[in-house]
Formats: C-alpha cells, structure tokens, sequence
C-alpha cells in the first residue's frame, strides 16, 4: 500500500492503484507512453478502454491539457481494429472535488472528440472500487468483538488512552499504530482475558477511520472483522462475504476488490473464536485442529498485498507458544507481538475520574479494566465514601458471574453456570498441581469438563475450553501445553464457589470429598466467596460444621478441612450441640488470623503444621483459642512474646520472629503521644499489618482500654476522611480496608509514629 501526504507523486500512485484494482485486479496494465507523452493510466479489456490522467492541480489549464491528452489518446487507441467495439472512456482525476471550471473545460474536450471524459474526485473514484463510506457506515453500526457480549449494564462511557506495548519498541499509542499501519506494518495483539483487546481494536478501527476522512480517502479504510463469525469458512472471499453480511454491506465483491487492491486495513478480531471442527485429545493433536481451524484467516493474512497494514487479535493462551500462533495466523514469526496490559494505577484514577466516581479505591481492587468497569456500570461501589456494601468477596464473585454470562453469550448451548462450574472446578484441580493457579493442562480442563457435564467435550465445548475465561497461557513443557489463572484471586474466588458447592452437596462424586494431595490452605478471598456463596444458598453454619465433623471423622485432617472450618468461623455459627473438636494436621497457611469471637476456635488442634504468619493482635484474655502443637511459625503478629494465659496453647512450636514492642497495641499504646494519634496508629496497624480483606469494626477496639476505645469511632471517621482507611458496610457486619495506594504511607507511619499526624481529629 503506497502511503500518501501532500506531494502530487504519492497522489497519482494510490490512484492508479485503486484504479487498476477497478479494471485490472492483476497489475498487467497502468502508465504507459504515447507518442512521446507519458499517460498516467491505461487499461484495456476485453470490453473497454479506460484511460486515466491524475493531478492535485486546480487550474483551469490543467484540468484542459489533460482532457486534451485522454481525448487524443482514447482517439488512437479507438482506431486499432482490436477495440473498435469497445467502450472508450477518459477519467480526468483529482486529489479534491474539481473545480466548476475544470468540469467545464474537461466537458468541453469530451464534446470535440465526441468521446465520454468524466472529471472526479479520487474519492468518488475509490467508490468505484469500493463504497469505503458505505461500508464504515454499516461498520459503525454493527458489534464490536466481544464488546457487545459484555453484560447488560448501565452504560458508563468513559475514554481512557489505550496503549499497546511493543516488544522492542516500548509502549505504542492508538495514534502511533495507527501510522504505522498505514505504512504496511503487521501486529499480533495479544492480551489475557478482560484486558480490553476487543476496546482496544475499536479504538484503532475509530483512529483509522478519522485518517481516512481526513485524508479525504486517500488512506486505506480499516476493515474490522468479528472472527467468531466466520467459523467453517474456507477462503478469504468466504471471510469477506459473511463479514458484509453480518454489518449489512451490500457490495461484498467490491469489498473484496478493495483487499485485494490493498486499499484497506485489516483488523482481525478474536482468533481464539474459531471452533476447531474435531480433536482427539493430544496436545499434538491439538495444535493441528488449530491450524487447520484458522487456515482461511492464515490464507487472508498470507494473500493481502505485503504492503498492506494487519492487525490479528486474540487471547494468547489460545496456543501454546508465540511460534505456533505466528505460523498459524500466516505471520513469518511472532517479532512484531504487541500487547494490551492491564491499566497502570494512574489509568485507574483516570477512569474512576471519569467516570464520575468519588469513592476511595480499596487495596484489593485489581487493574484490570474489564472487572473495573463492570463494577462501575453494576454500580457495585455507592458513590458516598463513607459507606458501600460490596466487600472484596462480593465484588469478586460478581466479576466472576459476570464473566461466565459474558462468555456464555458468545457459546450458543452453554450456560453461565456450567461455565462457572468448569472454572470453579479447574480451580479446584489446579491446586492438585502444587499451586492454586495452575499449572493446568488440557487433560485437566478436559477432567473438569467431564465432571460438570458427565460427557465428553464436543466441538463448542472444545472451544469452550480453549478460552476459559481467567486462564494464561504457561511455559509449554515439551508437547505438553498448559495455562495458568491470570490472577491468585480470580482462582481463589472460583476454589471458594468450588468449595461451596462440596458443603452443600458432601456425598456427590466430588474432587474434594478425597483427601487433599495439596497442602496449603486457600487464602481469606476464597475462604469469605465460599461463606458468601453459602449464605447466598440459604445453607447454615450448622449445616458446614456437620460435613466438616464428617470430614473429621473419617480422619481427613487436610487443607479441606482446615478451609471449612474457616468458612464456617466466617459463618459465626452458634454452638452446633455436639462439641466436636478437630485436628489440622500437617498443613500450610500463609496468614491465619485469630479472632476473638470465633467460638470454634477452641476446638482446634493445629498438629505439625507450618504457619508463615500467626494474627493474634485481636484476641484477648479468656476468650477461646486454639491449641498449636510442633508448629513452625514464621512471624507471631501482635505480640512480642506469646502471652502468659497463652502458654498452655503452644507446645513444642518453634516461633522465628515476634512482632516489635512498638508496633504492637500495647507498645504503641505506651508511645508519648496524644491518645487520637495513638488509637488511629493502632488501627492502621491492624489494616495495614496483613494483607487481607478487612478488620471488623469491633476488633479495632481490642487490646485498648476503655478510654481509648471510646475514642474509636471518631478516629477511625477521621481516617476515612483522610482516605487512609475504606469503610464498608455488608449486612450488619461493618468493615475497615487498606486503600489502594496507601499502604506504604502507613507502614511509614508505624515506624516513625512521631511524624504521624492526623488532620481531621
């Protein structure tokens, strides 16, 4: 594709070529000399002469030399015996509309000759080939990508800048790829799930466009295909036909004329849409049905003019390596990769800004801007800082609904819940794989298939698989292709519904009624989804004690157990009657935190279990407490020695590090400072000491005397004026969070508390 700006040179080539693309679509003919004249274009067919004379004049003088050299040109081409039945025709082009009197003098030469000479622009020249304004007409109103299978929801137009990263060439604006699309350049955009990659190609589709216009058509016009449509078609045209008539464009062939010309841009969107037609469970296997799955779109990649820009879009985890998804899109090799991130924090503050959102941003909130927008559009946050009723659970597993019905409007015969229910068990399967995200194999997706619909995986539920939502592609070991969660939350979430749906219905033929072949527990986020997801079902505490006794009893002392038994503490169950007590043995915790109105708590003997960090900062004297015996623990946070009434509680554990004097509520508590500031550093303490998902509003009196505790609830609506802290409110649970951003300013504070001053006290 010949670029064009203002010099009159680049002007007549993209004419030319757009003409020899209306009467010549294989370049035999174009400039020629004629008596010592050189002739911007001819083109003779088996039924007419076209000849062409192109210029960004407009004078009046032009426009009649150059009529005069096509009527005398057509004229002696019109005497040879071989056209004497053919049409002759004159084209007298220019860059803009041609002027009132060149029309006339052009017409005037038609009449001498007696021969046809049309004056136009080389814009309604382009129309000839290709109707570039009808086409981004009918463009415009059709769906984008997987946009329009986003789910319905209040609509929030906001435009943050979308930038791709190149893989030498840093970060790349719409605007840059853009230009650099024009000048023929070839991109495979790659982004995981719920980055905006189908926003992203919109964005560039809008930017071309405009060049287009601007350019007065003189730049090629982009083509944005929805891939998923043109699943079982065999070539190019067939790509190009559907795809018109999908938008409702009614000159496909013209369409095609223009890529075969190179007088369009070709944005290819969501190559991970194409249902392979078969697959017999190999990974080597695989990747065949995936090549011969895209070998139309590999063939449109490979048969557009090499000038000629291309952008291939997808998710990467589709193939199992960079290579492979070059090869089989028809790229020569994976160097011109760009990719779509997630948003940086200040895009984040961009969008909240812009969308008129004014709440403080908690410390769980990803970046990514799928799940950011749906929590706006759901209006998932109230816009009063002060008070909101979506925790980080409820938030999560909303974006997890979400995201199973977004991808279940592109699957015409899956539901959303069977959706869920395959990622939930994946997640599941996941952690028998040495980490709760991943990696995960074919095998095992194709295991979690079969468990959720007790059949084997079809053609849809192949392709179902291959795109699960939340998964990345991994390191490939040999043949052998796998993916990974793209985020530990989004794989906890999903283990939380898993382990919810093993509570409700124990006697199922479920992964989790074994014992656990892995170690380590779930984090806070999966354990609050699972409680959520409980709650959400009507099922008791009661009713998540009993299977966790029955669990007991047949001596499964494992990670599972040790989950729903924080699940169930989520639940604060009242006494359930039969006292049973339980045994968590040689299990591993990253944080577990003790509470003080956990009832079940004294009923636990944690045996042989390593634990990196043990939160007892919200427990005090006489309350229950759990038993540890031959415990490896990390870090006791919240004391610097285990407490005298403690003692009894640990034996023969091995504890490597105590928390400072002063920085726990006692040694803070002793500080020479005035009690606002030393109650408000108590708080920040236990929000910001652990990364989890919030304190209770009554466990952020514990450890202080009365005085000092009446001084809480003024302190604490201090901090969240100042935005240190995130009040949320669920029910009739009341929850304090860190805010995204913060949480070095605080632990700042903690350790240097004489500079700490709070404004609004």
């Amino acid at each position: 594709m010949t670029t064009f700006d203002e010099s009159g040179r680049d002007f007549e080539l993209r004419a030319l070529e757009v003409a020899r693309a209306i009467h010549d679509p294989h370049g035999l003919q174009g400039a020629i000399m004629h008596k010592g004249r050189e002739r911007d274009g001819v083109f003779i067919t088996e039924e007419s002469v076209h000849a062409y004379e192109f210029t960004i004049e407009q004078k009046k003088a032009k426009a009649q030399k150059d009529a005069e050299k096509l009527r005398e040109l057509l004229t002696d081409l019109g005497r040879k015996p071989e056209n004497s039945y053919k049409s002759l025709t004159g084209w007298f082009v220019t860059r803009d509309e041609p002027t009132a009197e060149q029309r006339s003098a052009v017409m005037e030469e038609s009449r001498k000759g007696n021969i046809t000479i049309h004056a136009i622009s080389v814009s309604t020249l382009q129309r000839r080939l290709c109707d570039s304004e009808g086409y981004l007409r009918c463009r415009d109103d059709a769906p984008f990508g997987s946009i329009s299978y986003s789910r319905p929801t209040k609509k929030v137009d906001v435009k943050v800048p979308v930038f791709f990263s190149g893989r030498d060439s840093g970060q790349l604006a719409i605007t840059e790829l853009s230009k650099m699309l024009i000048d023929g350049y070839r991109a495979l955009v790659i982004g995981e799930f719920g980055v905006g990659k189908s926003h992203a190609l919109r964005e560039l589709y809008y930017e071309l466009r405009k060049l287009h216009f601007k350019k007065k058509k003189l730049t090629p016009f982009p083509v944005h295909i929805n891939l998923r449509d043109c699943a079982g078609l065999k070539t190019p045209a067939e790509i190009l036909r559907r795809h018109s008539e999908e938008i409702g464009f009614g000159s496909d062939r013209s369409l095609i004329s223009a890529w075969r010309s190179g007088a369009c841009i070709l944005l290819l969107d969501g190559f991970d849409e194409i249902v392979p037609t078969r697959w017999l469970g190999s990974a080597a296997d695989l990747k065949e049905v995936r090549r011969a799955a895209l070998a139309p779109v590999r063939r449109l990649v490979e048969e557009t003019p090499s000038d000629t820009g291309i952008v291939v879009c997808g998710r990467s985890h589709y193939f199992s390596s960079h290579s492979e998804m070059a090869e089989s899109l028809g790229f020569e090799s994976p160097e011109n990769l760009v990719s779509i991130q997630d948003f940086t924090e200040g895009q984040v503050e961009e969008y909240l800004a812009s969308a008129g959102v004014s709440w403080k941003v908690p410390e769980w909130l990803p970046a990514r801007p799928l799940l950011i927008g749906y929590l706006v559009a759901m209006q998932a946050f109230s816009e009063v800082n002060t008070d909101t009723e979506t925790t980080q659970a409820t938030a999560w597993r909303r974006f997890f609904d979400a995201i199973c019905e977004r991808e279940a409007r592109m699957f015409s015969a899956v539901r959303p819940e069977v959706i869920k229910a395959i990622v939930s068990r994946v997640a599941t399967l996941a952690r028998s794989q040495g980490d709760e995200t991943g990696p995960v194999g074919m095998d095992l997706m194709r295991t979690a298939f079969i468990n959720i619909n007790n059949r084997q995986p079809d053609e849809e539920g192949l392709q179902l698989l291959l795109r699960l939502p939340g998964l990345a592609i991994s390191t490939a070991v040999g043949d052998e292709e796998s993916r990974i969660f793209i985020d530990r939350n989004l794989a906890d979430t999903a283990y939380g519904e898993d382990l919810a749906s093993y509570i409700t219905a124990p006697y199922d033929e479920h992964p989790l009624s074994g014992v656990a072949s892995w170690v380590a527990t779930a984090g806070d986020l999966g354990i609050e989804a699972a409680a959520s997801a409980l709650q959400e079902q009507g099922a008791t505490a009661r009713a998540a004690l009993a299977v966790a006794s029955r669990r007991q009893n047949q001596g499964q002392y494992d990670s599972v157990l040790a989950d729903m038994l924080r699940v169930v503490s989520t639940l604060e169950p009242p006494e359930d009657g039969n006292r049973n007590t339980f045994i968590v043995e040689g299990v591993i915790f990253d944080t577990l935190t003790l509470s003080n109105n956990d009832a079940l708590a004294g009923r636990i003997n944690y045996q042989d279990c390593v634990i990196q960090t043990l939160d007892i900062s919200m427990t005090e004297e006489g309350q229950p407490f759990p038993y540890f015996q031959r415990c490896l623990i990390g870090f006791l946070d919240g004391a610097s020695k285990i407490p005298t009434w403690l003692e009894g509680n640990f034996i023969d554990c091995d504890i490597e590090q105590f928390s400072q004097q002063s920085q726990t509520t006692a040694g803070i508590m002793q500080l020479s400072l005035d009690p606002h500031t030393k109650v408000a550093l108590t708080i920040l303490k236990k929000i910001y000491s652990q990364r989890g998902s919030g304190r209770k509003e009554n466990a952020l009196s514990r450890g202080l005397d009365q005085a000092s505790r009446n001084l809480v609830a003024s302190v604490l609506a201090s901090l969240v004026s100042e935005g240190w802290v995130y009040r949320n409110t669920s029910g009739k649970t009341t929850l304090y969070l860190p805010v995204k951003g913060r949480r070095p300013a605080a632990l700042r504070a903690l350790e240097k508390p004489g500079e700490f001053y709070l404004k609004s006290r």
